[in-house]
């Protein structure tokens, strides 16, 4: 052991870099509840009421304010689902005038309603309907009842088989039913077998689909189209046609009926492609504006305050003013990166899902001239809503499909 001098260097973070680091990575939602938390302990922020923010739908403001009264401990405010329809995965009010016997809206009721049915029990109530004897209908509560979240069987069919005794031709007959009940491709042995069984399903005549997935997952992987086409006879155009309909089908069927908590989502960024170009529009008009209330900045420019109160309005109002500042920089720094991740996908904005390019958020970071890591906060928990529907932000890194 010895004493001695070294010289270093190191990065260290300020409490305004810290904080606007932490932002970034934060959806509209979860800031909203920052703001809110913050509102509530630092008396020199207040709400900017003269501040008129756009107007928004009927159907938007009514679940913005649900989502908001829930986040304020609002334990009162229900979601109307009678109401309600689902597009995505999101909820939303149907507005004034709107039928309820859409489809879709019919299709998120009866959703909603069975919200806490189970992959399970969705299955057998098919197989009490299906089952020609009590013996069959045993032996199809057995398959189901083995397979796991994602609705696949753990174990093939011969050692089900043994473990059940049954004939390996009967066993197989009672897996090929539940295979197409509804969800399609559930007791499947893998996501390939899965794909394979809804792809017969929906598309019998298809047999280019069906090939892909039978022979060409590896390549379809690695976007390894010029190799598929050949296999197949087809152009690469056709292929990639074919990979559309791919994305159509559910490689985890069983997952939809994952018990778990509703989850909001609303789009942190609004997407357009207009005349040629993309028009990004921000969705931060039912984020409440902060400013500083100028009673404190006035409080602190008279000469006998006192100096424990002053040095607490003092470290309050620098905490106030990083989080105005911080938030604005975080508007801008998420659109900066929502435009260059889109300027490469243009053909998507287009076509669809299915025409992604292959893109890296190192690639982005250095056309924004960020860190990859500042990068990938922009892009954690941030959805944006597209003329195909809605994405999260790490959906366009496209290195596989």
């Amino acid at each position: 052991m010895k004493l001695g001098q070294k010289q270093t260097q190191k990065i260290i973070l300020t409490q305004a870099q810290r904080q606007a680091l932490e932002l970034l990575q934060l959806s509209n939602l979860e800031l909203l509840e920052r703001i809110t938390k913050e509102l509530e302990e630092n008396p020199v922020l207040e709400e900017d009421t003269v501040t008129i923010a756009p107007a928004i739908s009927a159907p938007e403001s009514d679940l913005i304010a649900t989502v908001s009264q829930t986040l304020s401990g609002n334990a009162d405010t229900e979601v109307d689902y009678e109401n309600a329809t689902e597009v995505g995965g999101d909820l939303q009010e149907r507005s004034p005038g709107q039928s309820s016997d859409d489809p879709k809206k019919r299709d998120y009721i009866e959703t909603a309603v069975a919200g806490g049915e189970s992959l399970a029990d969705h299955l057998l109530s098919q197989a009490r309907l299906t089952a020609r004897d009590e013996s069959e209908l045993m032996l199809f509560e057995y398959i189901i009842t083995s397979l796991d979240e994602n609705g696949f069987l753990p174990d093939d069919a011969q050692t089900l088989a043994e473990k059940f005794s049954e004939s390996d031709e009967h066993l197989r007959n009672a897996i090929a039913a539940i295979q197409l009940f509804d969800p399609v491709g559930c007791a499947a042995s893998s996501v390939q077998e899965s794909l394979l069984i809804q792809a017969r399903h929906y598309y019998p005549g298809d047999m280019h689909l069906q090939h892909i997935i039978s022979d060409h997952l590896r390549d379809l992987e690695h976007m390894r189209y010029d190799r598929i086409a050949k296999s197949l006879g087809a152009s690469e155009q056709t292929v990639k046609e074919k990979c559309s309909l791919l994305q159509t089908l559910d490689p985890y069927p069983g997952r939809r009926y994952k018990t778990s908590s509703i989850r909001y989502i609303i789009p942190d960024v609004d997407v357009k492609f207009i005349d040629g170009e993309i028009i990004i529009t921000f969705n931060d008009d039912w984020i409440p504006p902060i400013k500083i209330n100028s009673y404190y900045t006035e409080l602190l420019r008279k000469k006998n305050i006192e100096k424990k109160l002053k040095d607490f309005i003092q470290d309050k109002l620098q905490s106030a003013r990083y989080l105005v500042k911080n938030i604005q920089s975080r508007k801008e720094t998420i659109i900066k990166v929502v435009k260059a991740i889109l300027l490469h996908q243009e053909d998507f904005l287009i076509k669809g899902p299915g025409h992604l390019k292959p893109l890296v958020q190192a690639e982005i970071a250095r056309e924004v001239g960020m860190h990859e890591s500042k990068v990938s906060r922009v892009t954690s928990n941030k959805f944006v809503q597209t003329p195909w529907g809605v994405f999260e932000l790490k959906y366009f890194f496209a290195t596989k499909i």
